[in-house]
């Protein structure tokens, strides 16, 4: 049996068919799909890419695939999901099925191997996400940079740079931040950053990757990093206790929470942070970084719609996608 599982996002989509046993037939990367920033006939676009790279590495599996799962970002909606639906039935095999779904789903399934557990992702932005063994699931913040997005590379780099403007002013302690975001700008003094932070359309990108900053700063001890750290780590604790109280209310074992993202390259000073206050309020997890990329997940969701477990090898040979 053979299986598609596609990772849609706002930068890439990446499509992977392969076997229960993790063996790959055929593995594409296309553009962006979010339908939320990216017009739905770009979108058919760059899956008609991605399908035509597929069949042309392997046509004959490609015409046998059982089962598609294609997690999305901006699919969340009943009209998104029916709309991307409607494109995949263009490309797809009619005797496969086709499952659209959030791509978080595809973050926690590359963790948890299809077992229930949670999900943090912390980025450009954030989200929480956890389905239970009943199959209920739930999801905690990711609403969004302007309204939300709490613990993501963007919310860290925003730190960072109000730290920065109210040392500036006189409003706030000094920081190494200060020389750090000067330098990774090549200018003077704060107020030149402005043209830089508010250029239009280009705020998320040019923000959250001064999280970095925040990380190198607090290795040389900087006490506001710390905190920044420090805050980082409390909100992405918060959003895991509230699923874990909604969706494991009974459950005595540890719950799996994956973590992965850009902001989790420093696992080492955000996990401990995060643990102590997951103990305070009596929440017990397991945390693990995935073994393989998002779209694993998606190929592990796919044989879990049609009831297939995957091989004990599968994990091994999805390493390299």
């Amino acid at each position: 049996m053979y299986v598609l599982g596609i990772d849609g996002g706002g930068t890439k989509t990446k499509g992977v068919i392969a076997d229960r046993f993790g063996k790959v037939y055929a593995s594409a990367t296309v553009g962006a799909t979010n339908q939320n920033g990216v017009e739905i006939q770009e979108v058919e676009k760059e899956l008609s890419a991605l399908f035509t790279s597929l069949k042309n590495q392997n046509n004959q599996v490609f015409s046998m695939l059982q089962a598609v799962f294609a997690g999305m970002s901006g699919a969340d909606r009943p009209e998104e999901k029916e709309a991307m639906k409607t494109i995949l039935e263009k490309f797809i095999p009619a005797r496969a099925r086709i499952i659209i779904d959030n791509d978080a789903v595809n973050a926690l399934y590359s963790g948890t191997l299809g077992v229930p557990g949670i999900v943090q992702i912390a980025g450009t932005g954030s989200i929480t996400f956890g389905i239970n063994a009943k199959g209920e699931r739930k999801r905690a913040g990711g609403w969004g940079y302007l309204i939300d997005d709490e613990g993501s590379g963007y919310d860290m780099g925003r730190a960072a740079l109000n730290s920065v403007f109210k040392a500036y002013d006189g409003r706030g302690p000094n920081t190494l931040l200060t020389q750090m975001i000067l330098k990774h700008f090549q200018v003077h003094q704060p107020p030149e950053l402005v043209r830089f932070i508010y250029e239009a359309g280009k705020s998320r990108m040019v923000i959250a990757p001064l999280s970095q900053y925040v990380s190198a700063a607090a290795d040389q001890n900087d006490k506001v990093a710390k905190q920044i750290i420090e805050r980082t780590g409390s909100k992405l604790a918060q959003s895991i206790i509230g699923l874990s109280r909604s969706l494991f209310k009974n459950v005595s074992e540890p719950i799996p929470v994956v973590i992965v993202g850009g902001v989790f390259n420093r696992a080492d000073l955000l996990v401990p942070i995060i643990q102590l206050k997951l103990q305070e309020q009596n929440v017990h997890v397991q945390f693990n970084k995935p073994g393989m990329a998002p779209v694993g997940g998606a190929v592990i969701a796919g044989f879990a719609s049609i009831h297939q477990e995957i091989d004990n090898s599968f994990v091994e040979n999805m390493k390299e996608v």
